[in-house]
C-alpha cells in the first residue's frame, strides 16, 4: 500500500510559504510522497528564513513528556526543549544545566541546587523552584506512572508517598531559586542517576499543575510541549515525518543555531542524505564506516560506549527460572564471533552490567561463559527443560547490526535445543509488553549508561525498581543485591565501592537475570560545517551541548 498523505493540508502549507500549487503537483507527479514533500518544504523554510539550521537523523517518538520517556533519543530532545537541573556530559559527568551551582553535604544525604537567575518559560512565566518540585513530585507520585519513580525512591518520604498530600517530605523549596533534595539514606551517586540518560526535563507547573497525575501520559502536551524553558522551543511534530525545534528567545541559553530539524528516516536514507549534505549528523552503522569515512566534508569518530546489548529475561516465566537454562543460553551464543563479524570488532563482550568507570574497571572473578554449544546442550538437558516450549525474543527492528545479531542468536540457540522465535514489535507494543504488563519471554535490548557508575545497574536489578515504576523489567530480586546497592550508594571510598560492586557483579554474573552480550562502540558521522559537536560516549546523547553548536558554510 502506498504512503498516505493529505494533499489539501500540504497545499495549504505550501501556499502559505508563497509557493504555488503547481510546484507541489510537480513533486506529486514525480512520485514524491508526503514525507519527502514535507522535508522539502522545511528546506524551503530554512532557505527563506536565512537561519542556521542543523539537521540530524531521528526516530519516531512515543512521547515528548520527560516523565514517560524510556529512550535516550527522546530524552536528549526533551533536555533541549525543557532544560534539566543536571545533564549528562559527553564524558558521562553530571553537569549543571538550569542550575548555576550544586552543593552536597558530606554525608551524601542532601543536595542543594541553586537555579540560574532570571529563568523564564517561553510564555514569559518565571521558572522557579516550584516548577522543579512539581516535576519531581509528579515523577514520584504513583498515580503518574512515571519510569522515574524508582530512580527517585531514595528521596526522603518517596517510598511511602501515595500522592494524597501533594508534597514529598524530602523535596524542599528553600526560596524561588533554591531547591533542596533530602535523601532517606546516603547516596554519593544521586547526581549520576538523575542525569541519566540525559536528565529529567523541568515541566511548567502553571500549565500542567491542574492536570490529574493519571492523565498526564495521554495529555495533549505530551506530544505538543509548547511551553518550556530549554535552549530550543518545540515548533511541531509531524507524525512519522519530522520534529522541528527553534532557538528559544527566553534568554536562558545562548544558542549558535536557529533551528534543529530532525527528519525521521531509516539509516539507509540517512546515509544518503549525509552524503548529499541534507543532514549534518547521524550514528553510523558499523558496516558503513568505510564508506562514510571516504565522504568529502564528513568526519567519522568512534567512541567507547557506556551502553550494552543484552537479552532481558522475564523471571516471572516459570520455564526460564532455572539458572542452568540461562547458563545454557550464554554458552550457546558466540558473542565474540558476533562482535567480530557483525560489529566489525567495534565492541567488547561483557559478562555483567558493571564494567566501568576507570576506577571500577571490569570486576574480577566473573565466569566468561565461553562459546561452547556442547556444554549448552548438556546444561539444557540437565535442567529438565522442555525443548518443545516456544521462547520468543521480543525485538524492535530497524537497526542493521541488531537485526543481524538477533538472527544469529536465534540460530545458535536453536542449534542447542531451544525453540526460538523472533517477536518483532513497534515502540508502543514494546512499552506495553515490557514496561506496563511484563508480557514477554526474552527482550533484546540495548542502551544504558552503565560505564558512568556501577550504581546505574540498580535501576535494572534493585527490587524496588520493578516495572512500571522503574527499569527492572526482568523482575529480578535478590535481598543481598539490594543490600549491596544500598551499601554502595553510601560509600565514598573508591576501594570500598569497588569491593561492593564487584560482589554485585559476581552475583549478577552467576544468576543471569540478563543474558549479557556486548558493549558496542558509538560511531558518529558529521559534516564539517557542524562546529562544536562533542561526540558523547552514549550514542543517544548527541545533543547534550546543542546550545553550543554553530555552523559554518
Amino acid at each position: 500500500m502506498g504512503e498516505y498523505w493529505n494533499l489539501e493540508r500540504l497545499t495549504q502549507e505550501w501556499e502559505a510559504r508563497g509557493l504555488s500549487r503547481r510546484d507541489l503537483m510537480k513533486l506529486v507527479g514525480a512520485g514524491a510522497g508526503g514525507a519527502a514533500i514535507a522535508t522539502l518544504m522545511k528546506s524551503d523554510v530554512a532557505a527563506q528564513d536565512g537561519g542556521a539550521q542543523v539537521r540530524m537523523l531521528w526516530r519516531a517518538p512515543v512521547t515528548l513528556n520527560p516523565l514517560y520517556s524510556t529512550a535516550g533519543f527522546e530524552q536528549q530532545v526533551e533536555r533541549n526543549i525543557f532544560g534539566t537541573l543536571v545533564k549528562m556530559s559527553d564524558a558521562l559527568s553530571p553537569t549543571p544545566d538550569l542550575c548555576e551551582s550544586i552543593e552536597g553535604n558530606v554525608e551524601g544525604t542532601q543536595y542543594t541546587f541553586t537555579l540560574r537567575e532570571g529563568l523564564t518559560f517561553n510564555d514569559g512565566t518565571p521558572l522557579t523552584s516550584a516548577d522543579v518540585i512539581f516535576t519531581l513530585e509528579r515523577a514520584i507520585n504513583p498515580a503518574t506512572g512515571s519510569i522515574w519513580k524508582g530512580r527517585l525512591s531514595g528521596v526522603a518520604g518517596a517510598a511511602d508517598y501515595d500522592g494524597s498530600s501533594g508534597e514529598v517530605e524530602g523535596l524542599v523549596a528553600v526560596d524561588d531559586r533554591t531547591v533542596q533534595i533530602n535523601l532517606a539514606a546516603p547516596d554519593s551517586v544521586f547526581l549520576v542517576n538523575i542525569c541519566s540518560f540525559t536528565g529529567l526535563g523541568i515541566l511548567p507547573k502553571h500549565v500542567l499543575g491542574e492536570v490529574p497525575p493519571d492523565q498526564l501520559r495521554e495529555h495533549e502536551f505530551s506530544l505538543n510541549p509548547t511551553v518550556s524553558a530549554g535552549p530550543f522551543d518545540f515548533v511541531q511534530f509531524a507524525t512519522d515525518q519530522y520534529l522541528e525545534l527553534k532557538s528559544s528567545e527566553t534568554g536562558n541559553y545562548t544558542t549558535g543555531v536557529d533551528q534543529i530539524f530532525l527528519p525521521i528516516l531509516t539509516p539507509e536514507v540517512g546515509l544518503g542524505q549525509l552524503e548529499t549534505g541534507e543532514i549534518d549528523l547521524m550514528t553510523v552503522p558499523v558496516a558503513e564506516v568505510e564508506r562514510v569515512s571516504g565522504l568529502e566534508g564528513v568526519t567519522v569518530v568512534t567512541v567507547p560506549s557506556p551502553s550494552m546489548d543484552f537479552l532481558a529475561v522475564n523471571l516471572n516465566r516459570e520455564f526460564l527460572q532455572n539458572v542452568d537454562i540461562r547458563k545454557a543460553m550464554m554458552h550457546a551464543i558466540d558473542r565474540e564471533g558476533i562482535v567480530n563479524a557483525v560489529l566489525r570488532g567495534e565492541g567488547t563482550v561483557v559478562n555483567s552490567s558493571i564494567f566501568g568507570p576507570e576506577w571500577m574497571g571490569v570486576p574480577e572473578g566473573l565466569e566468561p561463559y565461553a562459546y561452547d554449544p556442547e556444554l549448552a546442550k548438556s546444561l539444557l538437558e540437565g535442567s529438565g527443560f522442555d525443548t518443545s516450549q516456544p521462547i520468543s525474543i521480543m525485538h524492535l527492528p530497524g537497526t542493521a547490526s541488531k537485526d543481524a545479531a538477533i538472527a544469529i542468536i536465534q540460530e545458535q540457540l536453536s542449534q542447542v535445543g531451544f525453540n526460538v522465535e523472533i517477536l518483532q514489535v513497534d515502540v508502543a507494543e514494546l512499552n506495553r509488553r515490557y514496561i506496563e504488563e511484563n508480557d514477554f519471554d526474552l527482550f533484546y535490548n540495548a542502551g544504558g549508561v552503565f560505564r558512568a557508575d556501577p550504581s546505574i545497574s540498580s535501576n535494572y536489578f534493585y527490587t524496588a525498581n520493578f516495572t512500571p515504576s522503574g527499569g527492572n523489567g526482568s523482575h529480578y530480586t535478590n535481598p543481598r543485591v539490594d543490600e549491596l546497592f544500598d551499601q554502595g550508594k553510601g560509600q565514598t571510598d573508591l576501594e570500598e565501592r569497588q569491593a561492593t560492586y564487584t560482589e554485585i557483579a559476581q552475583i549478577l554474573n552467576a544468576e543471569l537475570p540478563w543474558i549479557f552480550l556486548w558493549s558496542p562502540n558509538s560511531i558518529y558521522g558529521f559534516r564539517d560545517r557542524l562546529q562544536g559537536f562533542a561526540p558523547p560516549s552514549y550514542v543517544d546523547n548527541q545533543m547534550w551541548n546543542a546550545d553550543e553548536w554553530t555552523v559554518s558554510e
